[in-house]
C-alpha cells in the first residue's frame, strides 16, 4: 500500500512539473511574440500605399504625446476628417486609443491613401514613413513645459492619489518629493521613466532610439535624439503657445481657421496648488530628456513664426481667439457644469450645441469614442453608416450624418 501511494505521489509530482514546465514555455512563447510584434515590420500587406502628388496639402502625421493638451486637438483633427471623409491610421480591433502597430490597420478606402494619424502611439519613423510618406505628409507633434506636464501627469495617472494615501495631508512639495525619491535619479548614463517622468520622450521613440547607442552617455544620447527629432518633424507645436501653434499648422497644411477650432474638453476640477522653485528644479532634473526636447523646440518655435510672418500670426491669433470664444459661448451653457471623466469638469452643452450644431457635441466627446467612430466609418467603405454595430459608435450616427450634411451644403457654422 505504501509503495502504491509513493508511486502515486511520484506520478502526481511529475504531472505538476509537466504543467509548470508547460506554463513556463507558454510565458516564454508569449514574450517572444510580443518582441516579434514590436520589432517585426508591421505594414499591412493587403494595402497598397499610394504616394500622392506633392500638391496634396492635407496629410498630417501627428504624434500625440501624453498630457500635452492633445485631447482637444485630436477631436478637432477628427472633425476635420469626418467632414471630408478622410482616412485615418487606426486599427481594426481598436479597444482604446493607443495605436499598437500591427498588421490589422483599417485599410483606407479603395483608391485612396491615409490622410491623418493622430492617436497615441510610440513614434517609429521606419513604420510611419511607409504608411504616410514624408513627401506628401507634414510630420508634427506637441511638447509642453516639463514642470506643468509633470504636474498634469502626476495627478492624471493616479500618482498623487497614491502618495496621499501613503503619506496623508502633507504639502504638494513634500508629496512630489516622496514620489521622486521612489524613482532612480538621473546618472551619467540613464534617466528615470514613468507615466510622469520623461513620458514625452518615450512617446517620441526614445527607448528604441537610445537602445541603438550602447555605451554612450545620457548627454550624447539626448543630443543625438534631439537632432533626430529635428530632422523628422516638420513642425513641433508648443502647448504653452497653443493658438499660435494652430495658426502656424493651419498655414502649413492649407487649412481654414474654422478647421482648427477646438473646445477645452478636459479641465481639471482641482484647485491649482503652488509649488516651490526648489521642487520645480528637482522635477527638471528628473525630467532631463523631456526638458531638453522642450527647450530645443521652444527655442526654434520663433523661426516658424518668422516664416509665416510675425504680424500675420499675431493678427490671426487675435481673430482665432475671438472666433473660439464666440463658438464656445454658443456651445455651452456656462451657468451649469457637469462632471466628466478623470477628475474633470465641463460646462453643460447648450440646446444649440445639442440640436443646431453637432460640432459642439462632437468636440466634447472623448477622443477614445471618436477613434472607434472613425474606425467604423472607415471600415464601412462608403464612410457614411457604421457597419454591423448596434451600440458604441452607432450612437453617433445622427451626429456624424448631420455634420457631413451640413458641411456638404455649406451650412457648417462655427
Amino acid at each position: 500500500m505504501k509503495v502504491h501511494l509513493q508511486a502515486t505521489d511520484l506520478s502526481a509530482s511529475k504531472t505538476c512539473s509537466q504543467v509548470l514546465c508547460s506554463k513556463k514555455l507558454l510565458l516564454v512563447a508569449l514574450a517572444c511574440l510580443l518582441v516579434v510584434c514590436y520589432f517585426w515590420p508591421p505594414w499591412h500587406h493587403d494595402i497598397e500605399y499610394k504616394v500622392l502628388s506633392k500638391s496634396s496639402e492635407r496629410n498630417l502625421m501627428f504624434i500625440k504625446t501624453h498630457k500635452c493638451g492633445t485631447s482637444s486637438l485630436v477631436n478637432a483633427f477628427y472633425l476635420f476628417g469626418i467632414r471630408r471623409r478622410l482616412n485615418y491610421v487606426v486599427e481594426q480591433g481598436l479597444r482604446n486609443h493607443n495605436l499598437f502597430f500591427t498588421r490589422r490597420l483599417a485599410p483606407p478606402r479603395p483608391g485612396t491613401v491615409y490622410n491623418m494619424q493622430c492617436q497615441h502611439g510610440t513614434f517609429r519613423p521606419d513604420v510611419e514613413h511607409q504608411i504616410m510618406p514624408k513627401e506628401t505628409s507634414l510630420y508634427s507633434t506637441i511638447v509642453r513645459s516639463p514642470v506643468s506636464q509633470f504636474k498634469s501627469a502626476f495627478s492624471f495617472f493616479g500618482a498623487e492619489r497614491r502618495m496621499r494615501q501613503k503619506y496623508g495631508a502633507i504639502s504638494m512639495d513634500e508629496l512630489i518629493g516622496h514620489y521622486l525619491d521612489l524613482n532612480p535619479a538621473p546618472t551619467e548614463y540613464s534617466a528615470p521613466f514613468s507615466n510622469a517622468l520623461n513620458s514625452v520622450a518615450a512617446d517620441l521613440g526614445w527607448l528604441r532610439f537610445s537602445s541603438k547607442m550602447p555605451g554612450a552617455t545620457l548627454k550624447e544620447k539626448i543630443d543625438a535624439f534631439v537632432k533626430h527629432l529635428d530632422n523628422e518633424m516638420d513642425f513641433v507645436m508648443i502647448t504653452d503657445r497653443m493658438d499660435e501653434s494652430l495658426i502656424i499648422l493651419k498655414e502649413y497644411l492649407g487649412w481654414n481657421m474654422t478647421d482648427i477650432v477646438y473646445l477645452n474638453r478636459m479641465v481639471s476640477s482641482k484647485p491649482k496648488v503652488p509649488m516651490s522653485e526648489e521642487t520645480k528644479a528637482r522635477i527638471l532634473k528628473y525630467q532631463v530628456i523631456d526638458a531638453r526636447i522642450y527647450d530645443h523646440f521652444n527655442a526654434s518655435f520663433q523661426r516658424h513664426v518668422e516664416k509665416i510672418g510675425r504680424e500675420k500670426v499675431a493678427s490671426q491669433v487675435k481673430e482665432f481667439k475671438e472666433m473660439r470664444e464666440a463658438f464656445e459661448n454658443k456651445c455651452f451653457n456656462k451657468n451649469k457644469t457637469v462632471k466628466g471623466p478623470y477628475n474633470s469638469i465641463s460646462w453643460e452643452i447648450s440646446y444649440y450645441g445639442q440640436n443646431k450644431n453637432m460640432a459642439c457635441t462632437f468636440l466634447q466627446t472623448r477622443d477614445i469614442t471618436l477613434t472607434r467612430v472613425v474606425t467604423q466609418l472607415q471600415l464601412s467603405q462608403d464612410y457614411t453608416v457604421p457597419i454591423g454595430v448596434t451600440h458604441g459608435p452607432y450612437l453617433m450616427q445622427h451626429t456624424v450624418t448631420k455634420i457631413q450634411r451640413d458641411y456638404d451644403n455649406n451650412e457648417d457654422p462655427v
